[in-house]
């Protein structure tokens, strides 16, 4: 089983809360049976700090 996003693609990660952001796949592992994605993100598009965090796949969608 391949994983369905690729490094470096962009996502919007849409949680079971009413927030959602977006982000780049930086890396993927297959754990438990599904992949999850560690998505570099920034808080402000207007500054360059960002920070990493873990989804799984069934939160995220393809970006242009």
């Amino acid at each position: 089983m391949s994983p369905r996003f690729s490094e470096l693609n962009k996502v919007k990660v849409t949680p079971p809360t009413s927030e959602q952001w977006e982000g780049y796949v930086i890396a993927s592992q297959f754990r438990e049976g599904r992949w999850i994605y560690k998505l570099s993100m920034t808080e402000d598009p207007r500054k360059s700090e960002s920070f990493d965090c873990w989804f799984p796949e069934a939160w995220l969608e393809l970006t242009k």
